[in-house]
């Protein structure tokens, strides 16, 4: 075996919140956190941007039933993953293998969430001899027009125009807001609730899922904003594959009242997938995946696709609010001056 553990996972008792680590070919560690059922069937889960290995905890319940065992890799400069200059997204499969070796899984399945979607499709395009599984929940697609942008929130429709204007305005940006998550965490959250639609806005709202991504931002920026504030670039350029070079099955879940990736996004996603089957379920917004998650990793090992949207369909839908204030706080980390590209 190529590669010799760091350190091993941390306790309840430790001052540092629970990771394990290992040391990959180049030197660089790469950091984890496992949920779920500790025998049950072996799955990468893709964080997003900014995010970390922490963003897995809140489908653990749903892992654990669903017997799935939840292996959350932080990608380079990401929590206590050595950050890898330069790096681009068709580099993180060999991370990826390099870990599956060192848990000594011959085959394993991968999910990704929103911006994780493609560092998941770079796996299954890179290794598909090693997957059993894939998986998208609420993933964030292209940012090429702002034709993908219909159905966002009026923010976040600011923001990416904004981005597609400048490729470099996305990571002056994300830096920006991860000096404010350093700064305090708990108000860049509650802000995030203010602007959320109800459906959102509840379920972030409640423990443990508040106080989880409180957290997760933590380890997002623990290294600085600098990991997030390349990814957000890297998101808006060409990614070194299209979506109909990926031949491996995916299964695509998507909520229906998602204002972060909306309806439309998941399904030119499926579209433009040559082997998707995906699972569109009303009544739940962006965050829908946690009640949720355990039915879509029944969907995705059982192939019982029903049975996601029967349980959805038991899920009354919060009503829609039309007097939520804006967020004009979204912009405030944006520098005065920006250089263009």
């Amino acid at each position: 075996m190529t590669t010799a553990e760091l350190s091993d996972p941390a306790t309840d008792d430790d001052p540092e919140p629970p990771h394990s680590m290992m040391r990959l070919n180049d030197g660089r560690a790469l950091s984890w956190a496992e949920y779920g059922d500790p025998r049950g069937e072996p799955l990468f889960f893709h964080h997003g941007i900014p995010s970390s290995r922490m963003a897995a905890a809140v489908m653990e319940p749903g892992a654990a039933r669903a017997g799935v065992r939840l292996i959350a890799p932080e990608r380079p400069g990401f929590g206590y993953s050595d950050p890898l200059p330069g790096r681009t997204i068709l580099d993180w499969p060999s991370d990826l293998r390099q870990l599956a070796d060192y848990l000594e899984f011959e085959k394993f399945s991968v999910a990704g969430i929103s911006a994780g979607l493609p560092y998941t499709l770079a796996c299954a395009l890179k290794m598909p001899e090693r997957l059993h599984r894939v998986a998208i929940i609420s993933g964030l697609g292209a940012i090429d027009s702002g034709d993908v942008l219909e159905g966002m929130s009026y923010e976040w429709r600011l923001i990416y125009t904004l981005f597609l204007k400048s490729r470099r305005l996305a990571s002056l940006w994300m830096r920006g807001y991860g000096r404010s998550v350093q700064k305090r965490p708990d108000r860049v959250v509650a802000e995030q609730i203010k602007r959320m639609p109800p459906v959102d806005g509840a379920v972030l709202g409640s423990e443990p899922t508040l106080t989880n991504r409180i957290a997760d931002l933590r380890e997002a920026f623990r290294q600085g904003p600098a990991a997030a504030g390349d990814e957000a670039r890297r998101h808006l350029e060409p990614w070194g594959f299209e979506l109909r070079d990926v031949r491996f099955p995916v299964m695509l879940w998507h909520a229906m009242l998602d204002e972060s990736h909306p309806i439309q996004m998941g399904r030119r996603i499926a579209t433009e997938l040559p082997d998707c089957r995906p699972i569109y379920v009303d009544g739940v917004g962006s965050l829908g995946f946690i009640a949720h998650a355990e039915s879509i990793f029944q969907a995705l090992f059982t192939g019982h696709a029903e049975q996601v949207l029967a349980m959805a369909s038991a899920l009354p839908a919060l009503p829609a609010d039309d007097e939520i204030d804006p967020f004009p706080a979204l912009l405030e980390p944006l520098p005065e001056t920006i250089v263009g590209d």
